[in-house]
């Protein structure tokens, strides 16, 4: 663990963030387009919990990355003594 570890998981979490922002650019661009009852049954049927389930991912690497920071920290502040 460490460093690396650390920026695997930041580096992953800007990756989601790129999808989710690519995701919302995409289905506004079908919205536009589509924008009729089937278009929104659609939606609500088959993605309705997308765009959350990617924010928990986000948060949750966030956590991580920052749990790591905590190690790291810790094992740095052990190693001084």
């Amino acid at each position: 663990m460490g460093v690396r570890s650390r920026n695997d998981l930041i580096g992953a979490k800007g990756r989601i963030q790129s999808a989710l922002n690519d995701w919302r650019e995409a289905t506004a661009t079908v919205q536009e387009s589509w924008s009729d009852v089937t278009a929104e049954k659609f939606m609500n049927d088959h993605f309705a919990d997308l765009e959350g389930s990617l924010q928990r991912i986000l948060i949750g690497l966030q956590e991580a990355a920052e749990l790591v920071r905590t190690i790291e920290k810790k094992t740095a502040d052990e190693e001084v003594y």
